[in-house]
């Protein structure tokens, strides 16, 4: 019998911001094999809002403990600090959970919720919504075979300007969201490259905080296959949005936000593109309902999620090293404009 036939996994959204009403919410109602049964939020007249707005029958609450017996997991998005709590909480409860990247603030939270799912049999799975693209499961399926031949190293850069807007505005606090753009915006990317290239060995960062959160951010990683990359993030600057990967047969790209096709120029037809694809669905595919099913399909079956929490807590480790090495980032465009602001007499 296939899992859409079964009874639906019930699912409850804790933290009803605007992550969980543009991205996750939807996604899940859209679902034959989730039902949403709880929205919880400290803010009752937002969770009450989501209710009306998606015409959902989902109970709502202040607190999860208000509405455990209706649940099989639960959608943690609420401030980065408070996940490790929040999981915890459900855990303590046999409820499942699905964390919104990253995992944690700390490397030891983050470890310490995930030997608890462990201990007690539950699945913990974080949203790393790109590992799912048929695009980035190509690449790694490529880099793994050889196809590219010897990988050369690589450039990453994600910049857009004014960055993401929570309803809560804990992406504005350092306690809260354990970083800055790093965090909030890179750590999407760091999964990537440990996925793609292995255990980081050595790095090298840099970014613009003065003591709060950083808005741009500059970094090398050397890998343990001896692999070294670049990235550039940045709230405050438009960047190319891509993975640019030096190899011996090729020039790869990937834009941040491609899910299905990979662009390789060959070294040995230059002025040749050729794009690659795994997927015959031509993008039509909403990845937020691919991960929340995938999280679905682990609390039935007992399989392991794409992304478990141990492979979830690796981010938060590599943020971590990238922190303890910080330097100050040459700010460049600041320095331009206070050159012409001289010049002005201003």
């Amino acid at each position: 019998m296939g899992l859409s036939k079964v009874k639906p996994v019930r699912l409850g959204m804790i933290g009803c911001g605007a992550m969980t009403e543009i991205a996750h919410l939807p996604a899940a109602i859209r679902s034959p094999i989730i039902e949403v049964t709880a929205l919880v939020d400290r803010d009752l007249d937002r969770a009450n809002l989501l209710r009306r707005m998606f015409g959902c029958s989902a109970r709502t609450a202040v607190r999860l403990e208000d509405v455990v017996e209706t649940l099989d997991g639960v959608v943690i998005v609420t401030p980065n600090h408070t996940h490790r709590m929040l999981t915890e909480l459900a855990f303590e409860h046999g409820i499942s959970a699905f964390v919104q990247k990253p995992l944690s603030t700390t490397y030891a939270d983050a470890i310490a919720v995930c030997e608890l799912a462990r201990a007690k049999e539950l699945v913990l799975t974080v949203g790393f919504q790109g590992r799912h693209f048929a695009s980035v499961k190509l690449m790694k399926r490529l880099i793994d075979a050889g196809f590219f031949g010897k990988v050369e190293g690589f450039h990453c850069e994600y910049g857009v300007r004014g960055g993401y807007t929570s309803v809560s505005g804990y992406n504005l606090s350092r306690e809260q969201a354990g970083g800055g753009v790093l965090v909030t915006m890179g750590s999407h990317y760091l999964d990537r490259m440990i996925y793609w290239f292995g255990e980081p060995r050595q790095v090298r960062y840099a970014d613009d905080s003065y003591g709060g959160v950083e808005g741009n951010c500059k970094g090398q990683i050397r890998f343990d296959n001896g692999i070294q990359g670049t990235f550039f993030f940045s709230k405050a600057i438009a960047l190319k949005n891509k993975f640019s990967i030096e190899t011996e047969h090729y020039v790869v790209e990937l834009p941040a936000m491609e899910t299905e096709q990979i662009t390789l120029f060959p070294r040995a037809l230059p002025g040749t593109k050729m794009q690659v694809g795994a997927s015959v669905d031509g993008g039509n595919i909403d990845y937020h309902q691919v991960e929340l099913e995938d999280f679905a399909h682990s609390i039935r079956s007992g399989s392991s999620p794409v992304v478990d929490g141990f492979e979830g807590a690796r981010s938060v480790k590599l943020s971590e090293q990238l922190y303890r090495c910080r330097t100050q980032l040459e700010e460049s465009w600041a320095w331009y404009r206070n050159l012409a602001m001289a010049g002005r007499g201003q």
